[in-house]
Formats: structure tokens, C-alpha cells, sequence
């Protein structure tokens, strides 16, 4: 209900620095004490209606330049849903859980709590597909934004028109979110492979600039992404090889980032 309050100078998007405040506030709970909380579904669900809706009225066309907190409530709500979702969906619930401890997140009744983890309820709702989107709308990280530039030369890019991050950082926890949502689950992998999201999770395994351990998450979640799914695996070996873009980053993974001649857009194949 606190997140429903219009009260505290808000912002266009509805949100303001109390929002932010309790966003941030609950995210650092969880990330620091998560042995001591209980995670409800209806705190997780409530927590990715609070991110869609912070998506879907909340400017992407001016790159932002500062980590969290930014100072502004629509996007530090949106950042903090983030990390929030990272770590709901990393978050398994103790042998114990039908009694929720004192600091029970979202306080709620003991038969919401379970025993299945609350990423359960978020995959269910469309998690995946909604992060996969988002980050199929972003421009490609820095590392081959500039080689499609270089590539391009004079051309106008094809990115030009895409959408940037609001704040440092804002790839990578779309990201990581991902990853930990595919950690053994291959329900997912085949999701994302379904969804045609393989290639654009290879492209985050790259060095981006205002995205501090973008290359490690997306590291980790091609991982988790190919870990004996051999479906997966095969769709990332049958990868096509056009004229080459190479990036140090995909090279450790045996890939290499090209430009598609058709699309303008950037594609991964196996390097040998």
C-alpha cells in the first residue's frame, strides 16, 4: 500500500523519493540478510508490478550516468525492483518457512509462503520474456556499439533509435536476473531459446561501459543458459560466420561478434 501513496513530490511516473526509499530499503534487506527474511509470492509479484510499471512510464532516452541511488524515484524504483528480483529469484526458502520469521517480507499468511521458492510465481508471470524484451530494446553494449560504428563507418547505425540505460548498471541487473532465473531450470533455458534470446544473451558477455561486471554476469548466464540443455548448445554451434568483429571478451567463449549484412545488427558465431 506504501507504494500506492501519491504523497511526497512525485515524479511524471508516480513515484517519489519515499517510494525509492522503501524500494532501496528492501533491497538492502534482502541482499544482506536473506537467511533472516521470508520471501512471499505476493511480495514477489507485487515487486515485479512495481518494475513493470516503473518500465513502462519511465524515459529511456536520456543515458544516465551515475550508479544507485540516482536521486531520481523513477529510476532508483526501477533499479531497486531489479536488484530486488535478482536476489528473489536466487532466494530459496528454509526447511522451516511455514513460520515466516519476524522480518517476514510483505508480511503475509503462512499459506502464501510455501515451500516452493517465489521464482516460481515470477516465471509463471512472464519474467523472462518481459527482461528479454527490455533488453532486446537497449542499444548493444559499448564494446560493439563502437566496432559497429567502426564498421559501419558513415552509415547511420542501427541502434541510433534504441533505447539507453537510465543508470549505471541498469544492463547488467536485467542481466543478472536472467541468470539466476536459469540457474537449473531447464524450463527457462528453453524459453529464452524459444524466445530467440541465445544470440542477445551471448552479446552481454562483453566489457560495457556503465555497466560495471556486465561480462561476468553475461558470462554466467550463458553458463546457465547451455548447461546440459543440448538443444541450446546445438542452436549456439550452428551459428552462421560472416566477416568478423573481434571483441577479447566473446574470444574466451570461442565466439566472435559479426555484423548481420541484412539486419545491421550484431550476431555471435563460433570462431572456429
Amino acid at each position: 500500500a506504501a507504494l500506492d501513496s501519491t504523497d511526497g513530490g512525485e515524479s511524471g511516473n508516480g513515484f517519489n523519493a519515499n517510494h525509492a526509499f522503501l524500494m532501496g530499503t528492501l533491497s538492502k534487506c534482502l541482499t544482506e540478510r536473506p537467511e533472516e527474511v521470508s520471501v512471499s509470492n505476493s511480495f514477489a509479484l507485487h515487486v515485479f508490478n512495481i518494475q513493470k510499471h516503473a518500465a513502462e512510464t519511465l524515459d529511456f532516452t536520456c543515458r544516465g550516468s551515475s550508479e544507485l541511488p540516482t536521486g531520481l524515484p523513477g529510476i532508483d524504483v526501477i533499479g531497486y525492483s531489479l536488484v530486488l528480483l535478482k536476489d528473489i529469484c536466487a532466494w530459496e526458502p528454509s526447511s522451516s518457512e511455514t513460520e515466516a520469521p519476524v522480518d517476514s517480507l510483505l508480511q503475509a499468511e503462512p499459506s502464501s509462503l510455501g515451500t516452493e521458492p517465489p521464482v516460481d510465481s515470477l516465471l509463471q508471470a512472464g519474467l523472462v520474456k518481459r527482461l528479454l524484451k527490455y533488453l532486446g530494446e537497449l542499444e548493444p553494449p559499448s564494446t560493439i556499439r563502437k566496432a559497429m560504428a567502426k564498421e559501419q563507418g558513415d552509415q547511420q547505425p542501427a541502434f541510433a533509435t534504441a533505447k539507453v540505460c537510465p543508470y549505471n548498471g541498469y544492463r547488467r541487473d536485467l542481466v543478472a536476473v536472467i541468470a539466476n532465473c536459469l540457474h537449473g531450470r531447464k524450463q527457462v533455458q528453453d524459453e529464452v531459446r524459444q524466445l530467440n534470446g541465445i544470440m542477445l544473451l551471448l552479446q552481454q558477455c562483453v566489457i560495457d561501459e556503465g555497466n560495471a561486471y556486465l561480462r561476468e554476469w553475461g558470462l554466467l548466464a550463458v553458463k546457465y543458459l547451455l548447461e546440459e540443455n543440448e538443444e541450446n548448445q546445438k542452436e549456439v554451434s550452428e551459428l552462421q560466420m560472416q566477416e568478423p568483429i573481434l571483441t577479447p571478451e566473446v574470444a574466451e567463449l570461442g565466439l566472435r561478434v559479426e555484423i548481420d549484412k541484412k539486419t545491421g545488427h550484431p550476431k555471435l558465431v563460433n570462431s572456429s
